[in-house]
This record gives C-alpha cells, structure tokens and sequence, in this order.
C-alpha cells in the first residue's frame, strides 16, 4: 500500500507541473513578467509544502495568487499519506482567465486523489483581485489586529505576483498603511494573506528578499514582525535558476511564519539552487535574525556559524553614524536630468568642477579625472546646478551598487580636501558619500570610516542585512559603529601602514583594535563563510 501511495502521491505535482510547462509554451515570459506571473518549480513546492504542519483534522487553506495550482498540489500530495482523514477547504485566487482553467483541472484532479484516499476536499477558485476583493482587513488605520472581519485560514502557501504599483493604484490605497515609497504588490499580498490568517496559522510564501531591508518595505516590515513570528528561512545561493528560464535575478527566499507565535529561534537553511543538494542548516536566535536599529526593523539571514558570530560582535558595537555626528547621503547629480550640463572635460572658461562617478573610486582613494566608457568627467558650475553640487570636504565615498554575484559587496574611498583640485565637486546619484553636517572630518576619522566598511568582516555583516546589489544610506545608517576614539585609532594605523584597500590588513588593524578574535578575520581569509 506504501509503494501505491508513493506513486500516486508523486502524481499530483507532477500533474501540475505538465500542465504549467504546456501553458508557458503558449503563454511565454514576455506575456506572463508583467502580470507578475511566474511559475513556481516543482521542487520548490514540494519543499514549501514540507514546512507546513498536517495536524489539523479540518484545514482551510489560501493561496493568493495560484496560477496553475503547483503549491495547492503539493499540500494536497503531503495530504495523501496521511492516514487519519482531513476536511479540506481551498481558497484559490486567479484573476487570469487564460489560466483558470488549468487551475481548475489541477484542483479537482487533487480532490479526486484525495476522496479516494477518504479525504474530504472543497475548492473555491475567485477569479478576482486578491487584494481589491478583501481590501476591507484593513479599513482600519491601526498597525493591530482588528476583530470586525473573521480570520479565516490556517494555512496560506504562496508565490505571489512581483511587480511595482503606483502609489495611488487600488491596490496600493487599499492597503495605505502598508506602502512607504513606490510599492510591490508581492509584499502586499503578504499583508493581507497574513492579516487573513488565525492565531497559530501557518504561512509560507516564496519571494523576493527585498522587503528584508530598505526604506520601501519599512511600513510592511513593522507590521509583518507585529502580527508574526518568522520559523523559517530558506535562501538560495544562485540567483539565475530558482525560476528556471524565466530571467528573474533577484535573490529569493522561502519564509515560513506563525500568526501569535513567541519569538524562538529561527531555522535558516541555505541551498545552492532549487534541486536543495548539499542543504546546509544552522538555528539563529529570534535577535539575530530580527535586528532593531534607528527606529526600523531588518530581517537579517546569517548564512552559516561564523556569520552568526560577526553579527553578534558587530551588534555589541556602540554607536551608528548619526550617533556619531555624521550623515551618508546620495549623490545629487542624476545624470540624465542634468545632462545639459554636463561635460567631456573640465571647461575653466565654463566654470566647471570634476563629476565623481562609481568608477573614480579606485584602492581605497578618489582618483580624477578618470576616463571610462565615456563618461563625463565634469560638470558647470551655474545657477542651475548649484543644488548639486557640494563643498569639497573630507568624505568617505561608497558605491551604491555592485555586479550581481561579486565577491565583495562594500567599496569605500576617501576623498581628502587637500588633496582634490577643486573647491566644489559633484557626486553622482551611483555614489553614497559620508560627511558631518555640522564640520568636516579629520584625516583619521575618513580612513578610520572607510576602513571599517571596507572590511571584510563588515561586508560579511552587511550581506546577512541586504540581499540586494544596491547599497541603500537606509542600509548602512543602521550598520553600527564602534566609538570615534577607535575609528580614529583605526584610520590612523591604516593611514600609516597605506593599506586602505587590502581588506585583509584592515581587518588585521580592527582585530586589533576591537578586541576581535584573530581566529575570525583567519577564517574570512579562508573563505570558510559559506563552507561549514
């Protein structure tokens, strides 16, 4: 009876999985993107559906967003090997009429393998707008649960769509309390999926790991560690083929979340791409993983033992930039609306300044003028571009993105006042540069700031914080900070020894300093980050 079980389980998914690659043949990726809609791979569902709990006798489950069904169907396959009946209620949202009907054939065919096992199955597929049919779980302006509308669920599986919203769409004034900046609707339909589920639900979505950090997600993430509790991670190493041949790069995770759980250790585990060989596993504390800095919420994911112990040597540290006296700001100069004003070279008789771009950042200093791909070296300094450019002081500049899948995440540079061949530069939108309002930073202070986010053991902290290739000044405001007296300690023994960008050395210098365990920054050089 086994054996038989096995294989007709094995069927369901499989069954789904046929249906989603004859559908993608006629529907290709150009049509599905901008509906948000892509696929989720057999493996995938099936390791979604293995975190969820089958103890209940009568389960009412949602999947928001279903498409052809996979993650519905790889609940039910799990359903069939158990012995004592369930009472099974579907709720499945599909507003693409082309797919409805390959959704329906996927669920009556799960029903039907249920009943004959004795499992009592109901399907209801709404062809609406998720969020726009149940926007009224969040009439209210309260971050709180309100108990006018019933939470109905207690499993929620899945993938939803990803794309932006404006800022006055249905979707986005529905669910206001929500949205800070441009929304995307994946993280709304986590919102309102969670807000639909009981106490001691069971949730578990795959998305996009942006909503971990960054000032869009900042309403979302408070709400979302309000009202859950994460019991799960799972992350991808790889980028490029957790959605087969779909061209989704960004990196992804799987989160598993309990409605009125108590905060306990999360589960992180780590794969190298969707087959989940070579899984690796480590627990974190719940404050590990939920970091609380500056007034916002981050979801970190350690990766292994030893990101765990930098990020509770980096978490003892005292201060943060603002503690400190300094801000990091964006570059003003957006290329493209300033481009009038930009030059080839710099024009004396135009009263032109040198433009900083990402590439001008080279070991560890400011190098110009520096030519590469065209781009313009200078910018005038008139009327209409005074709001864009700055005084030239001491600043630590810091590259706001990187190529997808580079080793290093953090570049820093310092630009020293006398040594820069002008009194106004401009920056451009690409770079972040750190200064002090209220001042200028001394010698020792811009290496010392430099250093300590150009070392290995803060890039390692950073990528727990931010999956992303963008470096956001939201990001590295909540990075924190040893004291200045160390800084300063720091950027002198850097500055002195000239080994502002061997990562290995600096690392070496805030060892030292810090009270560091050697043993660490041996382990980093090792490359033991993702080996253990």
């Amino acid at each position: 009876m086994k054996t038989t079980a096995k294989k007709k389980s094995k069927g369901l998914v499989e069954y789904a999985d046929g249906l989603s690659e004859s559908y993608n043949r006629t529907q290709g990726i150009e049509q599905r993107k901008p509906k948000g809609q892509i696929f989720t791979h057999k493996r995938v569902s099936k390791y979604m559906a293995g975190l969820l709990g089958l103890r209940r006798k009568t389960i009412r489950l949602l999947d928001p967003g279903a498409g052809t069904g996979i993650l519905t169907a790889a609940f039910c396959e799990r359903l069939l090997d158990k012995i004592t009946p369930v009472t099974l209620t579907i709720d499945a949202y599909e507003n693409d009429p082309k797919i409805v009907p390959v959704l329906k054939k996927v669920l009556e065919f799960c029903k039907q393998h249920l009943k004959e096992k004795g499992h009592t199955v109901k399907y209801t597929i709404y062809e609406k707008d998720f969020i726009l049919h149940n926007h009224g779980y969040f009439r209210d302006l309260s971050l709180f649960w309100q108990e006018d509308k019933p939470r109905l669920y207690d499993i929620v599986i899945s993938n939803p769509p990803y794309y932006k919203l404006n800022k006055d769409s249905p979707q986005s004034s529905a669910m206001a309390q929500l949205v800070s900046g441009q929304p995307n609707i994946y993280a709304l339909f986590m919102g309102l999926a969670t807000r639909m589920t009981k106490p001691g639900g069971e949730l578990v979505f795959i998305t996009p790991r942006s909503f971990c950090s960054g000032l869009y997600y900042k309403r979302f993430r408070h709400w979302f560690i309000k009202n859950v509790k994460i019991t799960n991670i799972h992350m991808f190493e790889s980028r490029k083929d957790v959605f087969d041949n779909d061209g989704i790069l960004q990196e992804n995770v799987i989160i598993k979340a309990k409605v009125g759980a108590k905060p306990k250790q999360v589960t992180v585990t780590i794969s190298k791409d969707k087959t989940f060989t070579e899984l690796r596993k480590l627990k974190a504390e719940w404050e590990d993983v939920i970091a609380r800095k500056n007034g916002d919420i981050f979801i970190r994911i350690p990766s292994s033992n030893l990101d765990l112990e930098i990020l509770r040597i980096i978490d003892k540290w005292p201060t943060t930039l603002n503690d400190l006296g300094l801000e990091i700001s964006t570059g003003p100069v957006v290329d493209f609306r300033a481009k009038e004003y930009l030059l080839p070279e710099r024009i004396e008789e135009l009263e032109s300044v040198p433009l900083l771009w990402m590439h001008n950042l080279q070991d560890g200093k400011v190098k110009w003028p520096l030519k590469k791909n065209n781009k313009p070296l200078a910018i005038q300094d008139c009327e209409r571009t005074k709001p864009l450019l700055l005084p030239v002081k001491n600043y630590v500049l810091v590259k706001r993105f990187t190529a997808k899948e580079q080793k290093r995440r953090l570049y820093a540079a310092v630009l020293l006042e006398s040594e820069f061949p002008s009194k106004t530069v401009g920056i451009e939108n690409h770079l972040n540069y750190v200064h002090k309002p209220k001042g200028n930073l001394s010698l020792f202070e811009s290496y010392g700031i430099a250093a300590i986010l150009s070392s290995t053991i803060i890039d390692n902290f950073f990528r727990s914080l931010n999956g992303n290739t963008q470096v956001n000044a939201t990001d590295i405001r909540s990075v924190p900070f040893p004291t200045m007296r160390d800084i300063i300690n720091i950027g002198r023994q850097v500055y002195q020894a000239q080994v502002h960008n061997d990562q290995y050395q600096i690392d070496e210098i805030l060892s030292q300093n810090l009270g560091i365990n050697p043993e660490i920054i041996h382990k980093l050089k090792r490359g033991e980050r993702n080996n253990e």
